[in-house]
């Protein structure tokens, strides 16, 4: 779907991973996703390039080896006729009065499927729903954003239900890493020619000596403003972009939706930093926590710079 422009190349042809790129929106037809649903349309209108509205069927799981595999296909085919219908109603929900709402329907792994998608079109963003969280949907496999800001090497955007068009103001965790300086790259990317980009760089909170005199920049390395200034220069923002730089001290994840909170900003960004993952099970990450936690978008860059 090109929104703008007629001229605007087909929404399958493969282009490079630029900002006039494809945007993906992997949609599951559901409630959940559709603020993913308008952001990205409205990204791709603002733009003028194309959208590729994607939704991946699972296949039915069989259970029992008396199951025919006739009806395990009748059962798939029954469900991709469903999410049909549930796309066809998202439309009606989120963009009334549209009738030109063409989309793709898969069957497969749905990670496995968007990631190659996204890939195959070299999309510029991959944009999908905050989706369900807890305990239960790790369980049972269901956090898509969290596992597709994993395998992905595009740039994620997991957008809350209830949010509306382009983003204006964004938030980026620094942490001086290549994978935060593209986190802050496809932020500015996002935010288009005017917005306010905010480069955050957090230090953990760490006991004072009493009778130590010297400042908290003296402690944790004096210098992160000077090295955000670094930054906001290679990053060579539009005139219609300002840039704010932030320090915060104490848990990241905590800390910058606190703050994103706050200033009522649009999304956080941050970079995935490839851990494996007996480290994620131990550690957990801030891109996991941000995804996992947030109300506003959650912008993850990938580990790997090779598609940004």
């Amino acid at each position: 779907m090109c929104p703008l422009a007629d001229t605007a190349p087909s929404m399958t042809t493969p282009t490079t991973n630029a900002p006039n790129a494809p945007v993906l929106v992997a949609t599951d037809g559901l409630h959940d996703s559709d603020g993913s649903v308008r952001v990205g349309l409205a990204l791709a209108r603002r733009d003028g390039t194309c959208v590729e509205l994607f939704s991946v069927v699972e296949p039915m799981p069989q259970f029992d080896e008396m199951v025919a595999a006739s009806d395990i296909d009748l059962l798939t085919s029954i469900a991709r006729e469903s999410r049909n219908a549930a796309l066809l109603a998202q439309r009606d929900r989120t963009h009334p009065g549209m009738r030109d709402w063409p989309f793709t329907i898969q069957t497969g792994d749905r990670v496995e499927r968007i990631v190659e998608t996204a890939e195959s079109i070299r999309a510029s963003f991959i944009v999908l729903g905050l989706g369900a969280h807890g305990l239960t949907a790790r369980l049972l496999q269901r956090e898509t954003a969290v596992r597709v800001m994993r395998a992905s090497r595009t740039p994620v955007l997991a957008v809350p239900n209830d949010a509306w068009g382009v983003p204006h103001s964004a938030l980026a965790a620094i942490d001086f890493t290549a994978s935060s300086d593209r986190a802050a790259r496809a932020a500015l990317r996002l935010l288009g020619t005017e917005g306010r980009l905010y480069l955050a760089h957090v230090t953990p909170r760490i006991p004072m000596p009493l009778a130590d005199s010297r400042q908290w920049d003296d402690l944790t390395g004096a210098g992160v403003l000077s090295r955000l200034s670094v930054l906001a220069k290679r990053l060579a923002p539009p005139p219609g972009v300002e840039i704010e730089f932030v320090s915060l001290h104490g848990e990241p994840a905590h800390e910058l939706l606190a703050f994103a909170d706050q200033r009522h900003i649009d999304l956080v960004a941050a970079g995935a930093h490839g851990k494996s993952a007996f480290e994620r099970l131990v550690l957990g990450s801030v891109s996991t926590t941000l995804v996992r936690t947030a109300r506003c978008s959650v912008l993850v860059a990938p580990a790997d710079g090779s598609a940004t």
